[in-house]
């Protein structure tokens, strides 16, 4: 790569992180291809000749934000922790990501359909899948998992419980003592309301 395309390449993820921090407070609707450009600190004309237009933008911002949190997810797989741990980061992961992105902005990507639509089923059938798939098997191989459970019931269990937790992130964010609320959480995902033999 040349020192051209380096400059120009820093330029468009200079563009993309602007957009997400404008998107992710004020959601897509109200943010306009001026306030981008003096957030990132270039001209309009730049990010038209980069992006072409401000709904091609919204799809490349999108696809470095799935993009993002598959390999945060890829990281986590390989680290030398418990898949309790791994449990535990992807929980405060996903409170964090409901309580930093505007219910607007999430909302907008639930919708979508077209080429967002397609874009969030491909990360879903090429990365997502295959993470929580491994994510599962190493949950059994553990012995977190029952053996017998469907990865099909798994998720469903996973997702309801994830998706109910960043929809009520304020009840973990408002807690004087996080940590203590984050582990009675977790306590509850594995070992339900009578909790763990002892």
């Amino acid at each position: 790569m040349n020192g051209f395309e380096r400059r120009k390449q820093a330029k468009m993820k200079q563009i993309r992180i602007a957009s997400l921090e404008l998107f992710a407070h004020y959601g897509i609707q109200k943010v306009n291809i001026h306030e981008i450009a003096e957030k990132a600190n270039v001209s309009q004309v730049t990010i038209y000749n980069y992006f072409g237009s401000k709904e091609a933008l919204v799809v490349d911002v999108v696809r470095y934000l799935l993009e993002e949190q598959m390999d945060y997810y890829d990281a986590l797989l390989a680290e030398n922790i418990s898949f309790e741990g791994k449990i535990k980061k992807i929980f405060e992961q996903k409170i964090y990501f409901a309580n930093k992105y505007s219910t607007e902005f999430l909302q907008y990507l639930i919708s979508q359909q077209g080429e967002i639509k397609e874009l969030v089923e491909t990360v879903n059938r090429t990365r997502s899948n295959p993470f929580f798939q491994k994510l599962v098997d190493l949950g059994k191989k553990e012995g977190f998992i029952r053996a017998d459970l469907s990865f099909e019931n798994v998720m469903f269990f996973f997702n309801m419980f994830m998706n109910e937790a960043a929809k009520h992130s304020e009840f973990m964010l408002n807690s004087e003592d996080i940590n203590k609320k984050t582990t009675d959480m977790l306590n509850l995902f594995f070992y339900g309301l009578i909790g763990k033999e002892k």
